[in-house]
């Protein structure tokens, strides 16, 4: 295939899987806007990551992630593996069709497949940057890997992992507050320690920490409002010791963005940051993008100017 067609990576899985029928419905939405191109389905976990290595390692102009915050996020992955020069010269656009959208929401991306296809025809890329974070597998094995969106610890990895396990059939937030709802009844906050930019260990008493490059996780809540996609920073926000019914009074203010002016949140602009249990036994999970693949320890840190995406 012509390296200047589009390769559209698409995970057939994403926003609850789809027929052969609805298949063509909407592959033929994304030719009606990008013209020709190239598919390929995604056969399991990190499938999209290798197909998106080989496609930038190839000279692919524009490589296109069809799918939820995981898809993008493997795609990611793949576009960075390849080095620094195949990565920097591929571009990437993005379909939204996952349950959650987050990275959407942040990009202001048009939901309706054709209306997306046609706007990453008409869009300049820009470049912008990613978080990398290296945490311990659940094997206890150190391992690396790159988000786009949103990386965080705690209370909301254990909300991830939940919600991912349950029905999306009435949408993302009814999933996600179910979630939270159950969550609760049986979490305990993290004492973790903090290490900001390489400064002093903190200790503190944590609900969840959140590490954005963009802003919104959980089906929308939107955690970090003051991050920003290309300013060599990233966001991070905790959330204290807030108790049961606190945490389920304020949600509003957190899918609104406005929580920032409660005394238990704090946010601050990061370079790099370590977290680390205070207790060597804790199991405190690590979510990033959506997924949940590890626990703390943890290093989160910015990779500026990185990524060329279409918005």
């Amino acid at each position: 295939m012509p390296r200047d067609r589009p390769l559209v990576i698409v995970n057939p899985k994403a926003g609850g899987g789809f027929s052969e029928r609805k298949a063509a419905r909407m592959i033929g939405a994304v030719s009606e806007g990008l013209g020709e191109v190239e598919l390929a389905f995604t056969k399991s976990p990190r499938h999209a990551t290798e197909l998106a290595r080989a496609a930038a390692i190839d000279g692919r102009a524009l490589v296109v992630a069809f799918g939820g915050d995981g898809t993008v996020s493997e795609v990611v992955a793949g576009l960075l593996a390849a080095g620094d020069g195949a990565a920097s010269a591929t571009e990437l656009g993005i379909i939204p069709r996952g349950t959650g959208g987050d990275f959407r929401r942040t990009l202001e991306l048009p939901h309706d497949i054709a209306e997306a296809a046609r706007h990453i025809r008409d869009r300049r890329a820009r470049v912008i940057d990613v978080g990398r974070v290296t945490y311990m597998t659940p094997e206890g094995q150190l391992e690396t890997r790159p988000f786009v969106n949103v990386a965080s610890f705690g209370f909301s990895s254990a909300v991830a992992a939940r919600a991912n396990a349950s029905s999306k059939a009435l949408g993302p937030k009814v999933a996600f507050l179910g979630a939270v709802v159950r969550t609760l009844l049986a979490h305990a906050h993290a004492d973790v320690v903090l290490e900001l930019d390489g400064g002093p260990p903190i200790r503190r008493t944590m609900m969840l920490g959140a590490v954005g490059n963009g802003r919104y996780f959980g089906g929308g809540m939107k955690i970090c409002p003051d991050a920003t996609l290309d300013d060599g920073v990233l966001s991070f926000v905790t959330v204290g010791d807030l108790g049961k019914l606190q945490t389920l009074g304020n949600m509003p203010r957190l899918f609104a963005g406005t929580h920032l002016t409660m005394k238990e949140v704090h946010a601050t602009p990061v370079h790099t940051l370590r977290v680390t249990p205070a207790e060597a036994t804790a199991r405190i999970p690590v979510e990033l993008d959506g997924e949940t693949p590890g626990f703390l320890p943890a290093f989160f840190e910015v990779v500026p100017s990185v990524l060329r995406v279409r918005f």
